[in-house]
């Protein structure tokens, strides 16, 4: 009787062997399948985001940007890549040859704007609040230094390849950029008091970056 036990005792055991194994290989069918799920959400959720508004516009050889009056560079010329634009509540386009005056238009115009800024690898426009914004040490038109990026894993190369670069969020950005404006506008009002004449813009243009 027990020499009988042994075989079926052992069919059992394969049995339940073969129906963990298959637990095992269902559970791991289900991972894949979920990461696969996520994959496919991030990669249609970043295509989305790159997609171009239709209403945006390129600059032109002889467009100025909107607060300094500087020239705004286009797509493919030597510091293009830190041109901005921005779509008015009105829906008209404003054009800024650096970060500084896209974010300070709304402060000095009393506006809410839609902003974009250029990916650095590719140069189309993508909303800033979407970018990952990169602090470098690179000459931008107004000193600023900041180029931008709509895939962060590409922020993330840039930064590996540059020790001296690093992340930046808007809103510091925005703080420096106001305070930078109303430094500026003083020292214009105090030149003005004493018969001095001088062009705010002119000043922005040879600022020497402090302040980052």
């Amino acid at each position: 009787m027990k020499k009988l036990w042994l075989p079926a005792l052992a069919v059992l055991l394969l049995l339940g062997a073969c129906g963990t194994e298959k637990e095992k290989v269902k559970e791991e069918e289900s991972k894949q399948d979920v990461a696969a799920t996520e994959a496919e959400a991030k990669d249609k959720s970043e295509k989305e985001t790159s997609v171009a508004d239709s209403r945006l516009q390129e600059p032109k050889e002889d467009t100025m940007c909107e607060m300094c009056n500087m020239k705004v560079y286009m797509k493919d010329e030597e510091m293009g890549e830190f041109s901005t634009q921005a779509i008015k509540e009105d829906g008209t386009i404003a054009f800024y040859d650096d970060i500084g005056c896209l974010v300070n238009a709304e402060v000095a115009n009393n506006e809410k704007n839609e902003k974009f800024v250029r990916d650095f690898n590719t140069k189309d426009w993508v909303k800033v609040d979407d970018a990952t914004i990169v602090k470098t040490d690179l000459k931008s038109p107004m000193n600023w230094g900041y180029v931008y990026f709509n895939d962060k894993a590409d922020a993330d190369k840039y930064i590996a390849d540059n020790s001296t670069a690093h992340v930046e969020e808007l809103q510091k950005i925005k703080d420096d950029a106001l305070e930078r404006r109303n430094k500026k506008m003083k020292e214009k009002a105090e030149k003005e008091a004493k018969g001095e004449s001088d062009s705010m813009h002119m000043e922005e243009k040879n600022h020497d970056g402090q302040g980052h």
